[in-house]
C-alpha cells in the first residue's frame, strides 16, 4: 500500500514536470514568433522621412534631416557605430544635432554589448545628459567611464564620426 502511494506521487511529479516544460517551451516558441513578426514589421531607417543615403559611409548606420511643418531643417539625426571593449559587437548610438550640424541636442544608445558594471554605465541618463548642448568638436571632454576607457574612446569616436559626416552633409 505504502509503495503504491509513493509510486502515484512520483508519477504525479513527472506529469507536472512534463506539463511545466511544455508550457515553458510553448511560450518561448510563441514569443520567438512575435519578435520575428515585430522585426518584419519594423520601418527601415532609410524609409524614415528625411532619410539621407549613407551607403558606403564607414561608421554611419543611418542619417536623416528632421524638418518642421514648412520643410525647414530643425535638426539632424545620425546613427553611428564604433568598436568598444567588446570587439564582437559595436556600440551603436544616435546623435541628434541642432540645425547648425554642430551642437548636440541629445544622444541615445541604440545597442551595445559592453561589460556590465563598467561600459553599461553609458546607458545612464546622468551620463548621457552631459552631451546635451555640447559642441560636437568638444567630444574629447566627455567624462571617462571609470574602468571603461575603451568604451569612452568609442563614444568619442562615434560623436566625431557623426559630426564629421553631418557637418560635411550640411555644407559647413
Amino acid at each position: 500500500m505504502k509503495d503504491d502511494s509513493r509510486l502515484k506521487g512520483i508519477i504525479a511529479l513527472a506529469v507536472v514536470t512534463v506539463i511545466a516544460f511544455g508550457v515553458i517551451y510553448g511560450s518561448k516558441v510563441l514569443i520567438k514568433d512575435e519578435v520575428k513578426d515585430d522585426i518584419d514589421n519594423e520601418v527601415a531607417l532609410e524609409d524614415l522621412p528625411g532619410a539621407i543615403d549613407v551607403t558606403g559611409v564607414d561608421g554611419i548606420v543611418a542619417a536623416r534631416e528632421i524638418t518642421d511643418g514648412g520643410g525647414n531643417v530643425t535638426s539632424y539625426s545620425v546613427t553611428a557605430e564604433a568598436t568598444g571593449f567588446n570587439a564582437t559587437m559595436p556600440i551603436t548610438m544616435e546623435v541628434i544635432f541642432d540645425n547648425d550640424a554642430l551642437t548636440i541636442q541629445e544622444v541615445k544608445i541604440v545597442s551595445h554589448a559592453e561589460t556590465p558594471g563598467y561600459g553599461k554605465k553609458m546607458e545612464e541618463n546622468n551620463y548621457l545628459d552631459q552631451f546635451k548642448g555640447m559642441a560636437a568638436t568638444d567630444a574629447e571632454s566627455i567624462d571617462v567611464i571609470s574602468g571603461a576607457t575603451t568604451t569612452t574612446n568609442a563614444l568619442i569616436d562615434l560623436v566625431n564620426t557623426a559630426y564629421e559626416y553631418i557637418n560635411d552633409y550640411a555644407g559647413n
